[in-house]
C-alpha cells in the first residue's frame, strides 16, 4: 500500500524509517511559474512548493511545458554513467470506476507490449541489448493514486538520454493497445494475481475494508478483480488511458550522470507535442470514514500462522499545503510516535511479555484519511493480555505524558539521521533520489535537500518541549473513533457477534491492568571494558595496488583488510569473520536460533534495550550472522563514529551475552515462523524442497520445528563462546575513511589478541536426486503451485566456470520468460539462478522456479526441462548472449562502485581464499570473452532433461 504523509515506526528501526513525510532528498530551481489549468477539476499540475513558504532545493531544475506536462531534472553522478528516468502518472486504482477495477495495473503491463516506436515484442529485447536488465533496470508499479514507469539507463550521453525519453514519451501517449496483445497479456495479469495471492494478502484487503469503510480506498486494490480482468478489452483500457494519461497529469523525472541542459532540450523535443485524449476524467469523491463509535474486526485465519492484535483510530483530514508550520506539526507527531515505539519495544523485550513484537503507525493516506494504530504479534493464549497492554499504553500516555529523557532520546535519534543524510548527500543513489522526488510530489510536499532538512528541523527539535510531543499525541488519540482488531490463528468461535463481545469485554476490563513501567535507565555507560592501550605487533603488511587493498597480519591471529573508497561519502563498513559458521553447527536448527539470540541479547554489560538507549544519537549498527563457512559481525557507521563501532565489535567478541530471555523470545518467534510456513507453497517449498534437492544434507536443509525447538540455550553457549573468544579474526574495513588512522585504531583494539586456528571441519557429501521428481501437497486455500526444476552443477572455485554458469542461468531465464510468460501466460516472473557451493567440492545447483496454477505444474516442469535441454542441443544464439551479457556488464560496473561488493565479495575471507583478491581484475574481460560455444558446452554437460530433479509444492489435493 502506498502511503502519503505517513509516520511509521516499526520496532527496531527508529532511525532507519524516519518518516517519509519529514526527511526528504532533493529539490528544485528554475520553473515556469504559469500553471496550466486542466479541463478536469480533479487534476492540478502546480508544484507543491508554489503553495508553500518552504524554499525548494536549488540543485533541481523544474520545468513545465505549454501542454501542462512537468519535469524535474538533477545531475548526480552516483552511480557513474547511469541515469534514472521516470514517467510519473498521477493516477492509479483510486481513479478507476467500478467497471474498471484492475485496469490501471493492466494498462501498466500493456505499455511494454507495443507503442508507437516499439512494436510488440521488441521493447524488452531493446533494453537488454543496451545493457538494461528486465525488472532491475526497466520496471513499473501501480499504486492507489500513481503509476510510475522506471528506466535506469546504462549511459548518460545525449543519444542514450534521447532514446530513453522517446520510450517514456511512448508510454505517455503512444500506447497501441492492440486487442491480440491485450488478450495475450491477460494470462500474465492473472498469473501475477495468483503469485501475489496469500492468506496474509487477503487478510490485509479485509483490514482495508474495515479500516477505511465508506471510502473508495476500501474497494480499489490495485490488482483488481477477476470479473473485470477476464472481460477487459482494448477499448476499456483506452478509455482509462485517454482519461488519465494526460500531459497535465504527468511528471517526467530524470536523475543521473548526464547534462541537465541536454536533458531539458530532449524533454521539450519528445513531450511538448503530446496532447490529451478525447476522454474527460471523471472526478469521484474519495469518501469519508466514520469518526465516532467502536468497531471490531475478528478474523479467524488458521493458515495465517500468527495472531495480530491492533488498537487504533481513523479520521477525516483536511488536505493542507506543505508549510513550515505543517512540517513542525508532523515533526512533533513523529517524536511522539518514536517515544511510544521505544516504550513498546521495552515491553516486548521484557520477560513474560504478552507479545513478541509491536509497531506504531500513524499518518495520512491519500491526503485525507488519517490513521493511528498500535499493533502487536501475540500468542493465541495471551491475546487478551496483549490487547489490554496496547490500550493501556495509549491511555497511560494520555494521562501521564512523556518524560524529558524519553524526549531527548527521540530527538537525538532524529538528529543523527539528519546528520547522516547531510554528510552522505553527494553519494546517494540516483534511483533513491528519484523515488523520493516522485513520492514527495505525489504527496503534495515540497522537496528539500538534506542540508535544508537539517537546517529546518534542528532548530525545531532544539526548541521542542515535552508539552509539544504530548499535544501531538493527544491530537491523534483524543478522537472518538476506535478500531479493534484480532486477526489470525486465535479461535473465538464461529459466532462473530459473540467473538466481538469477547473482544469488547477485554477493553471494558482495562482498569484491571497494572500501570506499565517504561522508565529509561540512568547511569548506563559505554564502552565499559578497558580498551587496549598499545598497538599490536605487525607481522606482515602487503599492498594490492591494482585493487587498492592493503592487508596487515598482526601477531595473535588477527588479519586486517582495508580499502579506502569514495563511493559512499563519510561512511564506513566493517565485517569481522571468524570460526567456521554453519559448517560447525553441532545440530540442525542451532544456527538460526543462535543468530537471533546473539542479536537480542546485547552484550554482557548491557541488554539489547540498554544498548539501543546508549547508542541513540549515533549511526552505529552491528549485526551477527552465521554464514556458510564463518561467523560474522557486520557493522556500519559514519567515518567519525568508526572508533565507537570498533568498541562495539570489541565488546561483542570479549563480553558476549546469551540471555535466557533472548533465547525464549527467539524460540517463540521461530515457532511462529513455522506456523506461518506450514500452509504456504512457498514456505513448504523452502522447508521440504531443500531436503529433497540435497538428500537431507543438514548444511543446506532448513531445520524443522522439532529440531529447532529441541535446541537448548547451553548448547548455543557451548558452541559460540569459545569461537568468540579464541577463533582467529579477519577484520575487513571499507569506506571513506583515512587509512592510517583506521588501521591504527584496529591495531589498537585487536593487536593484543591471542587466537589460534582450530581443526577444519570437512563437509558431508551432498546427494543430489538426479532424475527424480517429488510432489508435495500443501493444505492451503490459496490456489497455486511452486515448480522447481534443478540441475547439479559444480562448486564455486573455478571462477571462470562459475561466471559462465551464472550467465547460462540468465539465458535460460530469458528463454523461459519468452516461452512461459510471454507466449503461454502461465507465470508472472520465472526465476533462474546458479548457486555454486563455496564449501562442498563438486557441488552446485542451477535452479528454475515458477509459480503457476496447480493443474499446470507438472506440464510446466516438463516444459522447463525441454527448454533447458534445447540449450545443450541447439546452442545459444548470439543475440541471446548479448541480451544476457550486456545487463550483466552494466550491473558489474555498478557493483564495483559499491562498498558492499568490496567488503563481501572480494575481501571477506580472502585470508582463506586469497584468489578472491585477483577476481576484480579479470571480471569484466572474462565476462566479455564468453562465447555461445562455451554456454552450449555447459548446457550440454549440466542441463540434460534426464539429469534434472523436479520438485512441486501444490495447494491442490
Amino acid at each position: 500500500m502506498k502511503q502519503k504523509r505517513w509516520l511509521t515506526i516499526p520496532q527496531g528501526s527508529v532511525f532507519l524509517l524516519l518518516m517519509c513525510s519529514l526527511f526528504l532528498f532533493s529539490g528544485c530551481a528554475s520553473l515556469n511559474e504559469r500553471e496550466i489549468l486542466s479541463t478536469s477539476p480533479c487534476i492540478s499540475n502546480s508544484w507543491p512548493h508554489e503553495k508553500s513558504d518552504l524554499q525548494p532545493d536549488p540543485d533541481l531544475t523544474f520545468g513545465r511545458l505549454d501542454n501542462g506536462l512537468r519535469y524535474v531534472l538533477l545531475a548526480h553522478d552516483e552511480p557513474q554513467n547511469r541515469v534514472g528516468m521516470y514517467l510519473n502518472v498521477q493516477a492509479g486504482s483510486i481513479q478507476e470506476t467500478e467497471k474498471q477495477r484492475g485496469l490501471a495495473h493492466y494498462l501498466e503491463h500493456m505499455l511494454f507490449n507495443g507503442t508507437t516506436h516499439y512494436p510488440p515484442g521488441t521493447l524488452v529485447e531493446y533494453f537488454q541489448s543496451i545493457g538494461m536488465g528486465f525488472g532491475a533496470d526497466t520496471n513499473a508499479h501501480t499504486g492507489f493514486d500513481e503509476t510510475v514507469y522506471k528506466l535506469l539507463l546504462p549511459k548518460g550521453d545525449r543519444q542514450m538520454v534521447d532514446e530513453g525519453l522517446l520510450v517514456l514519451a511512448d508510454y505517455a501517449r503512444g500506447a497501441l493497445l492492440l486487442e491480440e496483445e491485450v488478450n495475450r497479456e491477460r494470462g500474465i495479469i492473472l498469473a501475477e494475481k495468483r503469485s501475489r495471492d496469500s492468506v496474509a494478502a487477503r487478510v490485509r484487503k479485509k483490514q482495508m475494508h474495515f479500516e477505511f469503510a465508506g471510502t473508495r480506498a476500501a474497494q480499489r486494490d490495485p490488482i483488481g478483480i477477476e470479473e473485470v480482468l477476464l472481460q477487459a478489452g482494448s477499448a476499456d483500457l483506452r478509455t482509462y488511458y485517454d482519461a488519465w494519461y494526460r500531459p497535465e497529469n504527468m511528471v517526467v523525472v530524470v536523475v543521473g550522470d548526464m547534462r541537465v541542459h541536454d536533458a531539458e532540450q530532449l524533454v521539450v523535443k519528445h513531450f511538448s507535442g503530446l496532447n490529451p485524449g478525447s476522454v474527460q476524467p471523471e472526478c469521484s469523491e474519495l469518501g469519508r470514514v466514520a469518526e465516532k463509535g467502536t468497531d471490531v474486526l475478528y478474523l479467524h485465519e488458521p493458515e495465517l500462522g500468527y495472531t495480530r492484535i491492533s488498537y487504533g483510530t481513523v479520521y477525516n483530514e483536511q488536505s493542507t499545503d506543505n508549510t513550515k508550520a505543517w512540517e513542525e506539526q508532523q515533526l512533533h507527531a513523529y517524536v511522539a510516535a518514536s517515544i511510544l515505539n521505544n516504550r513498546l519495544e521495552k515491553i516486548a523485550r521484557k520477560p513474560g511479555s504478552p507479545f513478541t513484537s509491536a509497531d506504531v503507525y500513524s499518518g495520512v493516506f491519500l491526503d485525507t484519511l488519517g490513521y493511528a494504530t498500535v499493533t502487536a504479534s501475540t500468542d493465541n493464549s495471551r491475546w487478551r493480555e496483549g490487547l489490554s497492554v496496547l490500550r493501556q499504553a495509549i491511555s497511560q500516555t494520555m494521562e501521564s505524558g512523556f518524560t524529558v529523557s524519553e524526549l531527548e532520546r527521540a530527538k537525538k535519534e532524529i538528529l543523527a539521521y539528519l546528520k547522516k543524510q547531510q554528510q552522505t548527500a553527494k553519494t546517494r543513489n540516483s534511483t533513491k533520489i528519484a523515488a523520493e522526488i516522485i513520492r514527495k510530489l505525489n504527496s503534495n510536499e515540497a522537496i528539500l535537500s538534506p542540508a535544508q532538512e537539517l537546517a529546518l528541523y534542528k532548530p525545531m527539535l532544539e526548541a521542542m518541549k515535552v508539552d509539544d510531543a504530548e499535544q501531538a499525541f493527544a491530537r491523534l488519540w483524543k478522537r472518538e473513533r476506535r478500531l479493534i482488531q484480532v486477526v489470525g490463528t486465535v479461535d473465538l468461535g464461529s459466532d462473530e457477534e459473540q467473538a466481538e463481545e469477547q473482544i469488547l469485554k477485554v477493553l471494558a476490563e482495562q482498569s484491571r491492568v497494572a500501570a506499565l513501567d517504561w522508565k529509561d535507565e540512568q547511569g548506563l555507560h559505554f564502552p565499559y571494558l578497558q580498551s587496549p592501550v598499545t598497538i599490536g605487533r605487525v607481522q606482515e603488511r602487503k599492498s594490492y595496488d591494482t585493487i587498492g587493498v592493503e592487508t596487515v597480519q598482526l601477531a595473535g591471529g588477527v588479519r586486517i583488510n582495508f580499502k579506502k573508497t569514495p563511493y559512499q561519502r563519510h561512511q564506513v563498513q566493517v565485517a569481522v569473520h571468524f570460526g567456521q559458521g554453519k559448517l560447525s553447527e553441532p545440530s540442525p536448527g542451532m544456527a538460526g536460533l543462535a543468530e537471533s539470540v546473539v542479536r537480542e541479547s546485547g552484550v554482557g554489560g548491557l541488554t539489547r534495550e540498554q544498548l539501543n538507549q546508549v547508542f541513540a544519537g549515533t549511526n552505529v549498527e552491528l549485526g551477527f550472522k552465521v554464514g556458510a563457512e564463518s561467523f560474522s559481525l557486520t557493522g556500519t557507521s559514519l567515518a567519525e563514529e568508526f572508533e565507537m563501532l570498533l568498541q562495539l565489535v570489541y565488546t561483542q567478541l570479549h563480553d558476549p551475552a546469551f540471555r535466557k530471555t533472548a533465547f525464549e523470545k527467539s524460540r517463540e518467534r521461530a515457532g511462529k515462523m513455522f506456523d506461518q510456513i506450514q500452509n504456504t507453497v512457498e514456505g513448504q517449498g523452502q522447508l521440504v524442497g531443500s531436503k529433497f534437492l540435497t538428500g537431507d544434507n543438514p548444511f543446506y536443509t532448513m531445520a524443522n520445528r522439532t529440531q529447532m525447538m529441541d535446541v537448548q540455550l547451553h548448547q548455543v553457549v557451548e558452541w559460540l563462546q569459545p569461537v568468540f573468544s579464541a577463533a582467529p579474526l579477519e577484520i575487513n574495513v571499507v569506506g571513506d575513511i583515512d587509512q592510517q588512522n583506521a588501521l591504527a585504531l584496529v591495531q589498537r583494539y585487536f593487536g593484543r589478541e591471542n587466537r589460534s586456528e582450530h581443526t577444519l571441519i570437512q563437509p558431508t557429501r551432498v546427494l543430489f536426486p538426479q532424475g527424480q521428481e517429488f510432489v508435495h501437497r500443501v493444505n492451503s486455500s490459496i490456489d497455486k503451485a511452486l515448480v522447481t526444476v534443478a540441475w547439479q552443477t559444480d562448486d564455486f572455485w573455478d571462477i571462470a566456470r562459475t561466471r559462465r554458469l551464472n550467465l547460462l542461468a540468465s539465458v535460460l531465464g530469458d528463454r523461459l520468460r519468452l516461452k512461459v510468460r510471454e507466449e503461454l501466460g502461465a507465470t508472472y516472473s520465472p526465476v533462474v539462478y546458479n548457486q555454486s557451493s563455496r564449501t562442498h567440492q563438486r557441488f552446485g545447483m542451477l535452479q528454475s522456479k515458477l509459480t503457476v496454477s496447480p493443474d499446470q505444474a507438472l506440464a510446466m516442469a516438463e516444459l522447463v526441462k525441454e527448454v533447458a535441454g534445447e540449450l545443450g542441443k541447439q546452442g545459444v544464439e548470439e543475440l541471446e548472449l548479448e541480451r544476457a551479457l550486456e545487463p550483466t556488464l552494466t550491473s558489474i560496473r555498478d557493483m564495483q562502485r559499491n562498498n558492499s561488493y568490496w567488503l563481501h565479495a572480494v575481501m571477506a575471507l580472502s585470508s582463506r581464499h586469497p584468489q578472491q583478491l585477483q577476481w576484480p581484475l579479470s571480471i569484466v574481460n572474462d565476462f566479455q570473452s564468453i562465447t555461445t560455444r562455451e554456454l552450449k558446452q555447459l548446457a550440454a554437460l549440466y542441463l540434460k532433461p534426464e539429469l534434472a530433479a523436479e520438485f512441486v509444492t501444490s495447494s491442490r489435493r
